[in-house]
């Protein structure tokens, strides 16, 4: 869906150019944990969200988390307060300069049409209130780079000028954003018999080296002393045998609470996946094993483990290498 841009002629969809919404650019996730970013910023094409998000040290291998919901999409952008009267003007006149001297007339007829529109009520120095911009979510995955709607860049908010509903930032839009910032970690199994000496008729048992812990991730902003966490907790494995030659070729088990983090242990389940051809001459079976984890969120900066509102389950996948041999049979010897 294509934005509209309600300006005049001169300056129509310079907002997206020079604000650079048309696209905005996916932020892939860092290998280390994210770290807070409270200083809002002018980029020189965007502008900078005040959105801080933290959260538990992952730990080893991450990912993003992968959504049960396939339709679920992070918000690309929203409102939040930005500029003092003095702070925006300044800002114009920077951009406006910046501009000039790098002889783009389509950005400094953009700044000059901003300024006299803004001129006009003088900035609202003197008025309660604050400009508020239109920020990017910096925190969007590769794959949910999505339209931002919205035709203004700055909007003045007052007592008698509230915010427009569904432009602003709000607890749940941050409990998304949070949903969308968080990484999980990637979890091998540990087999028994070992996944290097699988052993063909005999069931494999699956196990954590160490228990698995919950996730959490806070997105908050001071400026209207908002927030929400994310809770992620291990509900369920899903273990798949890679091969047709196994049966089960998969079995599901439910993770059990140890102290404050959660563990498998199927040796005593009903289910357990058992290889019938050895890997001998083809190569290693691919063993993957994905953890359920169940998500919530409260609007609150504390972790609350299985309280609050329900978001939709997360997916993390691995998978490893199984080598399946023959039993060798020890004969005695006939005389």
């Amino acid at each position: 869906m294509r934005r509209t841009v309600r300006r005049a002629a001169v300056v129509s969809g310079l907002l997206l150019t020079v604000f650079g919404l048309a696209n905005p650019p996916a932020m892939a996730g860092n290998s280390k944990n994210p770290t807070p970013s409270t200083t809002p910023k002018s980029t020189g094409t965007t502008l900078e969200s005040r959105v801080a998000v933290t959260g538990s040290k992952v730990g080893g291998r991450s990912k993003p988390l992968v959504s049960s919901n396939v339709d679920w999409v992070a918000p690309p952008c929203w409102y939040e307060p930005f500029y003092s009267p003095d702070e925006l003007e300044a800002h114009f006149k920077e951009e406006y300069d910046a501009a000039a001297k790098k002889g783009s007339g389509t950005v400094t007829n953009y700044y000059n049409f901003e300024m006299s529109e803004k001129n006009a009520v003088k900035y609202h120095r003197g008025d309660d209130g604050k400009w508020w911009g239109l920020v990017q979510n910096k925190y969007l995955a590769s794959d949910q780079v999505g339209d931002c709607n919205f035709n203004q860049s700055f909007l003045w908010v007052g007592p008698a000028t509230p915010p427009p509903p569904g432009a602003t930032i709000t607890p749940k839009m941050l409990s998304d954003v949070a949903y969308g910032a968080t990484k999980l970690p990637s979890h091998d199994v540990t087999l028994r018999p070992a996944a290097s000496s699988q052993k063909v008729n005999l069931a494999t048992y699956v196990k954590f080296d160490d228990p698995v812990e919950p996730v959490w991730v806070t997105a908050q902003l001071p400026a209207l002393n908002i927030a929400a966490t994310v809770v992620a907790v291990p509900s369920a494995l899903h273990v798949d045998a890679g091969t047709p030659y196994a049966s089960p070729q998969s079995c599901d088990y439910p993770f059990t609470k140890v102290g404050a983090a959660y563990q498998v242990d199927s040796s005593g389940a009903g289910c357990n996946i058992t290889y019938r051809k050895a890997t001998a001459g083809t190569g290693p079976y691919s063993l993957k094993a994905q953890i359920t984890w169940t998500v919530t969120w409260t609007p609150t900066a504390t972790p609350q483990p299985g309280q609050g509102t329900a978001l939709p389950d997360g997916y993390s996948p691995s998978q490893q290498d199984v080598v399946v041999q023959e039993i060798q049979a020890v004969g005695r010897p006939t005389t």
